[in-house]
């Protein structure tokens, strides 16, 4: 589903830049279609003028990360009257942010996709509009799960958050959850003995690509 640049402005107002989180997976280049026709089935996609790509707009489970951060959301948009709206009319007034009584959207969230030189595969970066939307990154454990499920659904290598100067979250890897992390220059902080080769592995390649 594709929707008006309209309803993905939206959802997107601009606050003060700064941060630039991602949630990023590593896929065969041959998943790539079946991942964009995934998530035009449980979102949107909206090509936007150069440039800035290619808008995500999606769908999550609601946690008490995301309801915080559409309510700021609304506040922003309709002012001091929004209290009264979400008093009287609840989530139900608010469909472009609340569209089920148990999840919320979030969008723009730019999609970029990199092939990896020499190799079958591609990383894939959500990343993140704003540094609110940042932040709600990095809190919100619906939205990681998420990820957690869409790295399944397209049998990724390897998924991570990258929150820039704190370093990277590695979550997925090879059909299940683990905990990695690493510093913003790649040094190896916490892993498993069976994943660190692989993650070193990942982040020189990401780094080549997204860091230059």
């Amino acid at each position: 589903m594709v929707r008006s640049l309209y309803e993905a402005s939206i959802l997107y107002l601009p606050d003060a830049m700064g941060l630039d989180y991602s949630y990023v997976l590593l896929i065969k280049r041959t998943a790539e279609p079946s991942l964009r026709t995934h998530l035009m089935e449980v979102g949107s996609l909206t090509q936007l003028a150069a440039p800035f790509g290619t808008c995500v707009t999606l769908d999550f489970p609601l946690d008490e990360a995301l309801v915080d951060y559409l309510k700021e959301r609304i506040r922003d948009h309709h002012g001091d009257a929004w209290p009264w709206r979400l008093l009287f009319q609840k989530r139900s007034g608010y469909p472009a942010y609340f569209p089920t009584p148990t999840t919320g959207r979030i969008g723009c969230i730019y999609l970029d996709i990199k092939p990896v030189p020499s190799s079958d595969y591609a990383f894939v970066s959500f990343d993140a509009a704003t540094s609110r939307m940042s932040q709600l990154f990095q809190r919100s454990a619906s939205i990681k799960n998420w990820f957690v499920h869409l790295s399944r659904f397209v049998n990724a290598k390897a998924a991570f958050l990258d929150t820039e100067e704190q370093g990277y979250e590695f979550f997925y890897r090879d059909g299940a959850r683990i905990t990695a992390t690493l510093t913003e220059e790649g040094e190896l902080v916490q892993a498993a003995a069976r994943d660190q080769q692989a993650i070193r592995a990942i982040y020189h390649d990401y780094a080549k690509l997204f860091l230059l």
